[in-house]
């Protein structure tokens, strides 16, 4: 799991193993599919399922 790098709002870049629901529970300390859906409306055009390392995320 990635090490909470801020505290929101800031940007995440995007590390090996990276999801949504990870960088929630890193972020708000809760990686329910309502704050992963947070990060990923905060991110649009990006795919869950294609977060690329070293990708610049917005964490609101």
């Amino acid at each position: 799991m990635s090490r909470k790098q801020g505290q929101p709002p800031c940007q995440h870049t995007v590390e090996s193993g990276d999801t949504f629901s990870n960088l929630a529970l890193a972020y708000y300390g809760d990686g329910s599919d309502v704050n992963s859906q947070r990060i990923a409306n905060a991110n649009p055009g990006v795919s869950a399922t294609g977060l690329q390392i070293g990708q610049q995320l917005q964490i609101p």
